[in-house]
């Protein structure tokens, strides 16, 4: 069942004694109508930079998205100072990183970002609008405004 707290309860007071039942919090899933119109932006991104997949969703994560927490924490990695770490992090695929000023001897610190697929509605949101606004900044033309709002409707149903 899905409900809120006290529909939840409602629905327990009406059951048997004895049975055991398991508890979890509903997290809104993410539309894949969205995640497609998010990466549709991304390859006309990177086509136009001349720039993979990869690097274009690494950008743009660094522009829009979040660090990515764990314990309250704020998730840091010291890495080599290289133009070859350079590259390897803004093509990696899987892990994204922030770079920053910091340094320590031949290391770089970057900060750890939140991968895409584990955004909720209101971060996907503001990844996607960002892609929009890249768009037009380059002078190309996003997914109509209406498009975006009926992918993020159907997140929110999700």
């Amino acid at each position: 069942m899905t409900g809120t707290a006290l529909e939840c309860i409602a629905y327990l007071s009406t059951q048997k004694d004895g049975q055991t039942y398991d508890v979890e919090i509903h997290k809104e899933k993410r539309s894949l109508n969205a995640n497609a119109l998010y990466h549709k932006m991304v390859n006309q991104i990177a086509k136009s930079l001349r720039i993979s997949n990869a690097a274009a969703h690494n950008q743009l994560l660094r522009k829009y998205g979040v660090h990515q927490i764990i314990e309250g924490e704020e998730v840091w990695i010291a890495l080599p100072d290289t133009p070859e770490t350079e590259k390897t992090v803004e093509e990696d695929e899987y892990n994204h990183f922030q770079p920053t000023m910091r340094k320590t001897g031949s290391k770089r610190w970057y900060i750890l970002l939140k991968p895409s697929h584990e955004f909720d509605k209101t971060e996907m949101s503001r990844l996607i609008d960002g892609a929009a606004d890249e768009l037009r900044q380059m002078g190309l033309v996003p997914p109509m405004d209406e498009d975006i709002q009926r992918a993020l409707e159907r997140y929110e149903r999700k």
